[in-house]
């Protein structure tokens, strides 16, 4: 698990719900400002003062654009064909809030969102003066950097410096999970629709690295690096689905709120070295959030909203005999013309 929060970090201008004016005109000139530096791929493929390893990467998130477009039949139009260079700083960050005694997000209001259980901020600045305001009304509160974000269509999203970062592998799926977002989107399902990207970008990586037959070793090695952060995320979410289970349980029992708050440190406790010996770091890999901690219900709700769904997701593919682009077809289908979208999908 990434502790960079990919997704749909939405800014709406239009108003509504109970966001203020201030937030309202600061994440609308951040997005203003950010279509501003968008260049074009093909020029910053052109220029000789962007160095080689930016424009290989940024060469395989084109390349894995058109893969999404041409293969999987995701949305393509002018998405993805421009580029923002954030100079190595996270694009954004992500405000996550939650009561203690309830595994359930603090959610709030978007006209053509629905309701998401995070806002979304461009400066630092602003999203820890946010936590700290909601930690003074009690909430627990996680602060997440963002690689990646959609606005659904509503501007032409560019490839961002962000989401080059990391390996190859890495690079495709980020790609594939943001477009995932500008192809189908369920309003008010921020789990269903993260776990969706998440699984169709992991799905996605492994499937581009073997049909565009990369035929060299390290190509292989890619290949095999996304199938096992696949296995990986279907696995943790088998893991994390008892420790849900478990706090639901002890937040909805008859005890006090003290003792429950003192039984859930202890949930917490055994978890934390529960994914230690599940899911060792590598050399060199960066520690998962669950690993290092603090934990609270805010950081479990980020783990349970991008994978808390997987195990579905990979029934359907495999009813559908692997078939990605099978796949993704039924999903807009389900989400454009069923009247319960979720219901259809379940009889599935």
């Amino acid at each position: 698990m990434r502790a960079v929060a990919l997704g749909a970090l939405l800014f709406s201008l239009s108003g509504g719900g109970c966001f203020t004016g201030d937030y309202l005109l600061q994440q609308g000139v951040g997005q203003l400002a950010l279509m501003h530096e968008r260049r074009r791929i093909s020029e910053v493929l052109a220029d000789p003062a962007v160095s080689a390893d930016t424009k290989r990467r940024l060469a395989l998130a084109r390349s894995a654009r058109d893969f999404g477009v041409e293969v999987l039949g995701l949305h393509g139009g002018d998405a993805y064909t421009r580029f923002v260079d954030t100079h190595g700083a996270p694009l954004a960050y992500n405000v996550w809030a939650a009561p203690k005694l309830k595994l359930e997000p603090y959610g709030h209001h978007f006209p053509i969102a629905g309701t998401v259980p995070y806002l979304g901020y461009f400066r630092k600045k602003d999203a820890i003066a946010e936590a700290r305001k909601l930690e003074a009304r009690g909430f627990d509160v996680f602060v997440g950097e963002v690689a990646g974000y959609s606005t659904l269509g509503v501007t032409s999203d560019p490839v961002f410096s962000s989401m080059l970062e990391g390996s190859d592998a890495r690079i495709v799926e980020v790609t594939l999970h943001e477009m995932l977002h500008g192809t189908l989107y369920l309003p008010g399902h921020s789990a269903w629709n993260e776990s969706l990207a998440e699984f169709v970008g992991m799905e996605g990586a492994a499937l581009y690295f073997r049909m565009t037959g990369r035929g060299e070793k390290a190509a292989r090695q890619v290949f095999v690096e996304a199938a096992e952060r696949n296995q990986r995320a279907e696995r943790f979410s088998r893991f994390l689905a008892p420790i849900v289970k478990e706090l639901e349980a002890l937040y909805a029992s008859p005890r006090s709120g003290a003792e429950k708050l003192r039984l859930r440190k202890e949930v917490f406790a055994r978890a934390r070295a529960e994914y230690a010996r599940a899911f060792p770091s590598k050399p060199g890999e960066p520690r998962s959030i669950f690993a290092v901690g603090p934990l609270n219900n805010a950081v479990l709700l980020v783990f349970r909203v991008y994978h808390g769904e997987t195990p579905d997701h990979a029934r359907i593919l495999r009813r559908l005999d692997g078939n990605l682009a099978a796949f993704i077809r039924l999903y807009k289908h389900a989400v454009k013309d069923e009247d319960d979208p979720l219901g259809y999908l379940k009889k599935f």
